[in-house]
């Protein structure tokens, strides 16, 4: 009897490891494609300190390095609605850059990328010095569904 329970043990810790396993899948710039809703809040002290801002939106990557999209914005109350262009990188272990092409008069805005384990969520924070921000970063259902059809059918 407990080599039957030895055994049925055994064949678990194999299955759960073969799980994780296929959920923790390298990245690549292919990762991303699609469209990603995303919110984000923040500063930019070194503009205008101390005005909050608020940005909805979405981006769609292309799965080679560029991403487009636009946002709604409230910088202080002030609205806008920006059009987004620029690229992005993705290392294999999830963690990658964006860099936004102008918008208003900031020059390029730097973030830094970290997709979670799903490859259908991420976290952006900017890098740029003296602004504070972050952004959360969803993947629509209709693409995650095309995702998961293109990633079955392999290269």
């Amino acid at each position: 009897m407990s080599a039957l329970i030895a055994v049925l043990l055994a064949i678990g810790f194999t299955l759960s490891a073969s799980i994780g396993s296929w959920a923790q899948e390298p990245c690549t710039t292919g990762t991303l494609q699609g469209q990603y809703v995303f919110t984000g809040r923040g500063f930019i002290e070194a503009v205008e300190p101390g005005v909050q801002r608020v940005h909805y939106g979405v981006f769609v990557f292309d799965g080679a390095g560029r991403f487009s999209g636009k946002q709604s914005s409230s910088r202080g109350g002030k609205i806008g609605r920006e059009k987004l262009q620029g690229t992005y990188t993705l290392d294999a272990d999830c963690t990658g850059t964006m860099t936004f092409g102008l918008i208003l008069n900031y020059g390029q805005i730097h973030w830094d990328l970290y997709v979670a384990e799903d490859h259908k969520r991420g976290h952006l924070i900017r890098m740029d010095e003296g602004s504070m921000a972050v952004r959360l970063i969803h993947q629509r259902l209709a693409d995650r569904h095309a995702s998961a059809h293109a990633r079955s059918r392999g290269p």
